[in-house]
């Protein structure tokens, strides 16, 4: 026997699809939040944990079924830049790894890695779990399998010197790499890359990729999002980022920099701009072409924005900002 849904069953099921598809198109058409590109200091994130304890003033976030008790464990690692000229870190803890330069001639490494558990003593363990390691000019930031990350935790604070070739690679780690101007090279497999204020030669992928900057040789690589901000009115260098998903640009409201754009649809490029009567369109082949001729000082190709599969989207920084504020809380820790 067939059974007919009740019309008004029917009604409530293509109004609560209608609404998600529509949230999700409002979600796709928002600008870059500024705040992405706000750096995060990593460094006093995790704190002992006892059931009971007295919690310090102000705001305090409860994880959903969180262990009652966690404890960290510190490690520290000083290495000299002639024994070690260029640093390679590989992480398959989970947590983060933020890596800052610094007028220096060493790396300082500091290891924060900390454990959950039922007990003092189960959080200890878990604690231990998660270590560093160093093999020449590598460092190893080892954590459990896969299946028992939920418990153990590491955090990798460096302080680099500025202009030493630096690369991290990064299984579950979200990545920092700030005011560098070295050769950098990052990998966050299945986590969130930030890049601010790097100026050298940079070659980042992850599942969100955000950069901040003015000037570098950049390749930006995403299998989600990438955000961008430009951060002066002309990018000196070339930049690319190309993401299965989204590409959101905040750019100054003088912006004169060239730049090419690549979508599969006309309407997958959205310019909220000042000078978005001056982007030209074209098609090649199956992709349409946007291109903005700025000052006409470089040729637009040299900053390339590509999404074949979502839109590129362009917006004054100021826009930027003020789309941020309903989404700030947590988005840090969806691809952490």
């Amino acid at each position: 026997m067939r059974v007919r849904w009740p019309d008004f069953l029917e009604s409530l099921g293509g109004l609560l699809t209608g609404n998600a598809a529509n949230s999700r198109r409002q979600s796709d058409l928002q600008a870059a939040p500024g705040f992405l590109f706000e750096p995060l200091s990593f460094g006093s994130v995790r704190a002992d944990r006892t059931p009971g304890q007295p919690l310090q003033p102000g705001v305090h976030l409860v994880a959903k079924g969180q262990a009652p008790y966690l404890r960290t464990r510190p490690e520290n690692l000083i290495l000299s830049r002639s024994d070690v000229p260029a640093l390679t870190i590989a992480a398959n803890a989970s947590g983060m790894v933020e890596v800052s330069g610094n007028n220096r001639d060493d790396w300082s490494l500091r290891l924060c890695a900390s454990g959950e558990g039922n007990s003092e003593m189960e959080a200890h363990e878990r604690s231990r779990e998660v270590s560093l390691t160093r093999l020449g000019s590598s460092v190893f930031l080892n954590g459990p399998g896969i299946d028992q990350m939920g418990g153990a935790r590491g955090d990798l604070i460096v302080d680099a010197p500025a202009d030493a070739p630096t690369t991290v690679h990064a299984s579950f780690a979200a990545i920092q790499v700030r005011n560098l101007t070295g050769p950098v090279r990052v990998t966050a497999i299945h986590a969130r890359a930030r890049i601010l204020n790097t100026t050298g030669r940079v070659d980042a992928a992850g599942f969100v990729v955000d950069f901040a900057g003015s000037e570098g040789t950049i390749i930006l690589s995403a299998e989600a999002d990438i955000n961008l901000k430009f951060t002066t009115a002309r990018f000196q260098g070339t930049l690319t980022a190309w993401a299965q998903r989204s590409v959101r640009a905040l750019v100054p409201q003088t912006f004169q920099t060239p730049f090419q754009v690549l979508v599969n649809r006309p309407q997958d490029f959205v310019c909220r701009t000042d000078f978005r009567a001056h982007v030209k369109s074209e098609k090649k082949g199956r992709l349409c072409v946007f291109t903005y001729a700025g000052d006409g000082s470089t040729p637009p190709e040299r900053v390339h924005l590509r999404s074949e599969h979502a839109k590129v989207i362009v917006d004054t920084a100021a826009e930027g900002r003020q789309s941020s504020q309903n989404s700030r809380q947590g988005i840090f820790d969806d691809y952490t």
